[in-house]
């Protein structure tokens, strides 16, 4: 039976990286369209309304460390994707936004040791360096100069970072699904103040772009973070942590096969590179997070 469950713990996390990765295409055709403020609002509006449903009997638990830890986690969780959607705007394509999305697993450390003060250690600082080639590969234009939509990425990459540590400091103690609908509802409280501000609610919307919205919102968010609660009871987390890793990779393939992005050599390199970085970043944790419940940045 415990053969069984690791087995379901796996497929389910190698799904939720299959959709995180297509996200980026969807995300990408979504912004043809509509703004990426109502994108945001409208995204989180759907998903925290079907999470909100399914722990309806959690919500007397809720108390000011649940308020407090949904805020800062949903507020970094709307930046970190209202700058990965904005900078789909700007040019950078969903293959390149995979991977440079992805750097976040690098960053986490040494963002714990400014919040934490957990030092990194020699694996962390060495996949951090791999990674900073990959990433020169992957966005260095012929001027040696980062695109902006590239450079917005890796900013939203560190948004997404401080998510991961806010989610770990506020998670302890707390139910991971509940404090995952507050930090969804406030991220789409932050969308719809963004929509207001810079008034981009569209007079209307076509059948494509509400599906590449409900996409999002239902596979991509809710049910990929459902999937992702569930599959890392039952598997080691090392293991889950390089399964979800994955949705860098998925997402170049639903690129290239969706989106028609041509990848040249020179980024090939780039996204193996980063991938490798990625990987070198989670192996010294085998011993340490065996059991540990771990969250990662949705798309």
């Amino acid at each position: 039976m415990n053969r069984n469950k690791k087995l379901w713990a796996t497929l389910m996390l190698l799904l939720t990286a299959a959709i995180w990765g297509s996200a980026f295409v969807f995300q990408k055709f979504a912004v043809d369209e509509l703004s990426t403020s109502f994108i945001v609002a409208s995204r989180f509006t759907v998903a925290g309304v079907m999470i909100a449903i399914a722990t309806i009997k959690k919500w007397h638990r809720i108390d000011k460390g649940y308020l407090i830890g949904g805020f800062v986690a949903g507020t970094t969780m709307a930046i970190g994707t209202g700058l990965q959607t904005v900078a789909m705007t700007f040019g950078t394509t969903p293959g390149k936004s995979a991977f440079l999305t992805a750097a976040y697993c690098v960053i986490v450390p040494f963002l714990c040791w400014v919040v934490m003060k957990e030092r990194p250690k020699k694996n962390h600082v060495i996949s951090a360096a791999i990674c900073l080639i990959g990433i020169g590969l992957i966005s260095l234009e012929g001027n040696l100069r980062i695109s902006v939509g590239d450079g917005i990425t890796l900013a939203c990459s560190a948004a997404f970072a401080a998510n991961i540590i806010s989610i770990a400091f506020f998670c302890r103690g707390r139910d991971p699904m509940l404090l995952t609908m507050l930090q969804i509802c406030v991220a789409a409280v932050w969308g719809w103040i963004s929509v207001l501000v810079t008034r981009t609610i569209p007079s209307s919307i076509s059948w494509a772009a509400a599906g590449n919205v409900l996409y999002l919102a239902v596979f991509s968010t809710a049910l990929c973070l459902s999937f992702q609660s569930i599959g890392l009871k039952y598997i080691n987390a090392t293991v889950g942590t390089i399964l979800l890793s994955l949705e860098s990779v998925f997402g170049v393939i639903f690129s290239v096969l969706i989106y028609k992005e041509q990848i040249t050599m020179k980024m090939a390199v780039g996204f193996a590179v980063v991938f490798v970085a990625v990987i070198l970043s989670q192996l010294d944790f085998a011993k340490e997070v065996d059991e540990k419940p771990l969250e990662n940045a949705e798309n």
